[in-house]
């Protein structure tokens, strides 16, 4: 209850950017979604009849912390990682005294697009390969000394087989040491050490396995128990979840998911 009263009170205090407004050189075509501290819109550039997203702060912010330096994290973010399958900047700017920026837009489909509205299913050979796609990107995040800290399936694109990573808001300098101690789901999502990302890779991970999961009895169960996987798929997730000892790179990632993938093809 309260919660709703809250997000009420937030969005009336918003005053939307309508489709056709122009943001210095830039059109409104439509409101893409709201996250935790950005609103962000698909617009078209003037100039070059493009497509962009436009990301601005939610002017609620103001009130509780640094509202430009949430911005400015994402672009420092997606500047310093600079990959082909993270959206690049475009320009940033400030509209009724609203910082924004304008970056890339990915034409991927969200895995969350893909599983729930399209209904596509992944077999776990499917799922593995995918898993080592995303643990490469993550790679080059952790090399480049940030940590993405929001790696769920909105979040992440397929195209044409390809992954990509969107979102950077929560991305954040890599702290060598974790912050937080074990067993809170929310704790390992926001902790700024590796393991928030790997943590998240094991909930990317068990969400394609469970896109051909078809249930055999009314009551719910563990994922261990419902899930028909390869012992060696399981001991992986269980390591990415923090439930046994973790992984300490996304190196050994790679490694234990190669050679997991080579001892399934060798059935």
């Amino acid at each position: 209850m309260l919660h709703t009263l809250f997000r009420r009170l937030i969005d009336g205090f918003e005053q939307p950017w309508n489709p056709g407004e122009n943001i210095n050189g830039y059109h409104i075509n439509r409101l893409v979604g709201k996250g935790s501290y950005g609103t962000t819109y698909s617009v078209i550039d003037h100039s070059s009849g493009k497509e962009a997203i436009l990301k601005r702060i939610r002017p609620y912010k103001k009130l509780f912390s640094n509202h430009v330096q949430y911005v400015q994290n994402e672009i420092n973010a997606l500047q310093t990682l600079s990959h082909p399958r993270f959206p690049s900047v475009y320009t940033t700017g400030e509209y009724r005294k609203i910082p924004y920026f304008v970056m890339e837009k990915m034409h991927g489909q969200t895995f969350e697009e893909l599983i729930f509205k399209e209904g596509i299913t992944y077999s776990e050979g499917e799922s593995l390969k995918l898993g080592v796609q995303l643990v490469i990107l993550v790679q080059w995040i952790h090399e480049n000394g940030y940590v993405h800290r929001d790696l769920r399936i909105p979040n992440i694109l397929l195209d044409h087989g390809t992954l990509q990573i969107v979102d950077f808001g929560l991305a954040c300098e890599m702290n060598a040491t974790s912050e937080t101690g074990p067993g809170k789901h929310k704790d390992y999502m926001r902790d700024k050490s590796k393991k928030s990302d790997f943590y998240a890779i094991g909930h990317f991970l068990l969400f394609l396995l469970y896109s051909s999961y078809e249930p055999t009895m009314k009551k719910e169960r563990s994922w261990e128990e419902e899930l028909t996987i390869h012992h060696d798929t399981r001991m992986v997730i269980r390591r990415l979840l923090q439930i046994d000892s973790g992984f300490t790179d996304a190196e050994e990632i790679l490694e234990e998911l190669s050679r997991v993938i080579d001892t399934r093809q060798e059935r």
